[in-house]
């Protein structure tokens, strides 16, 4: 078949004109986003030419990031596409090797994490006014949802599948712990704490990952930072007590990302 896309209804703006066999035909270059394009087909037979089917139309919507790209070494370059969540601004988008945005995930707020084996994609989305806003889930490419976790904890970071059907997910924990002595203590104080790096008086942030049933969404095993580490070790160089001051509460241990190694039978975390 041969196909055409132009700019206007009546194909005098053609942008685009080839012969492909293939069951779907990618157009990578000439489109532009807060633009409508027409295309149309017609059939290529052994001896002639088909007539043009009626012209049918899409339009793209409006870019959300502003990317930039230093290539360092081109020849190094892995093929495809980068794809990135936006995590306060609750949006997704991909670009190419030369940092044109090529898609994004529209008004679904939706935050990217990682693709599965399948194609699906997990992730998380906006749930304005909830306590627990930004609920964890697996979905589709086209965007149906396939599961969701309970969300009766904050989910702050990545979701997996596990090789058992079940979901792997990290999620918020919280204990009072002491305020350290520190260049931050009078400040502190001022707001009536002890701050006296014994009294376990100031709400310490820390991680639990927690394996849900694929079909009860039940807890089966879950694991806890202030089980296994100290709250002795802690930041007192990168500025974290100061953001403590301001937030009133203490970012202590942060996973970002989660893979389980099915060989070794390890979780490892970021």
């Amino acid at each position: 078949y041969e196909i055409q896309i132009a700019e206007d209804i009546a194909f005098t703006s053609v942008i685009e004109q080839t012969q492909d066999n293939s069951l779907a035909f990618i157009q990578k270059n000439n489109i532009e986003w807060e633009h409508t394009y027409y295309w149309r087909v017609r059939p290529i037979y052994n001896s002639d030419i088909g007539l043009w089917s009626d012209p049918f139309s899409f339009s793209t919507g409006q870019p959300l990031s502003s990317p930039s790209v230093n290539i360092e070494n081109e020849s190094q370059i892995q093929s495809g596409v980068t794809v990135f969540g936006a995590f306060f601004n609750y949006f997704s988008a991909a670009i190419d090797q030369n940092g044109n945005e090529i898609w994004n995930s529209g008004s679904d707020d939706f935050v990217y994490y990682s693709t599965g084996h399948f194609g699906n994609v997990f992730g998380c989305y906006l749930f304005a006014g909830a306590e627990n806003n930004l609920p964890g889930l697996e979905i589709t490419f086209q965007g149906d949802t396939i599961w969701e976790e309970p969300n009766n904890e904050f989910l702050h970071h990545d979701l997996i599948k596990l090789p058992n059907g079940n979901y792997l997910g990290i999620v918020e924990a919280s204990s009072l712990g002491p305020i350290p002595v520190g260049g931050w203590t009078a400040s502190f104080q001022s707001l009536g704490f002890q701050a006296d790096g014994v009294t376990n008086e100031f709400p310490w942030i820390g991680d639990r990952l927690v394996e849900w049933d694929k079909e009860t969404k039940d807890i089966v095993w879950s694991w806890n930072t202030f089980d296994h580490f100290s709250m002795v070790d802690f930041d007192q160089l990168g500025g974290t007590w100061t953001e403590a001051y301001i937030s009133l509460h203490y970012d202590w241990t942060h996973m970002n990302a989660i893979i389980f190694d099915e060989e070794e039978s390890a979780i490892y975390v970021s």
